[in-house]
């Protein structure tokens, strides 16, 4: 099994250009860019979202600067860990060099109140290899400050990945 701790996790910013040729990640994007009406909604319906995303979806409260909390899961991501998430924190879900670099996102995302788009490749907690394209989106529940992000992950990006060939990996003997 892998360590979360030897494999260097890589996050490739992609251009909001970009985001129609990923087609589900696109749909939640215009559904959450139509409720905001130009700023950041206040909710999102899960009614209101492309059926086919459903799956793919996480809403993450943000606890400060210290924690983001899954407060809701789709069924991939709790298929593909064999439990329900919902409760489970950022550090308990990835390494700790993770886990600091997915809340730096979520917090640029909250600070800036802008949707990000990125490739993403890291070894996860049960020690597997994943890469994929995922969107974040703010959300501001009380119509005040941004504290819920709506992450999506592209279907047809979601992928086992084999570790990339770095110094870092090489020398823990991968």
């Amino acid at each position: 099994m892998l360590r979360p701790e030897s494999f260097e996790s890589v996050n490739d910013a992609l251009d909001m250009g970009t985001i129609e040729r990923f087609p589900v990640l696109s749909g939640v994007f215009e559904t959450w860019r139509r409720l905001g009406d130009g700023a950041a909604p206040t909710g999102v319906d899960a009614l209101d979202l492309p059926p086919r995303a459903l799956p793919y979806l996480m809403l993450v409260d943000l606890d400060g600067t210290k924690d983001a909390v899954i407060r809701l899961a789709g069924t991939a991501a709790c298929n593909l860990y064999g439990r329900e998430l919902k409760g489970t924190s950022v550090h308990d879900f990835f390494g700790a060099r993770d886990a600091r670099l997915v809340l730096d996102d979520l917090l640029t995302v909250a600070e800036n109140e802008a949707p990000m788009l990125t490739h993403r490749s890291y070894v996860s907690i049960n020690g597997k290899p994943w890469s994929y394209v995922r969107l974040l989106l703010p959300i501001r529940p009380e119509g005040g400050r941004v504290t819920r992000i709506l992450k999506a992950l592209e279907p047809s990006k979601f992928s086992a990945v084999p570790v990339r060939s770095t110094p870092a990996n090489r020398h823990a003997g991968l």
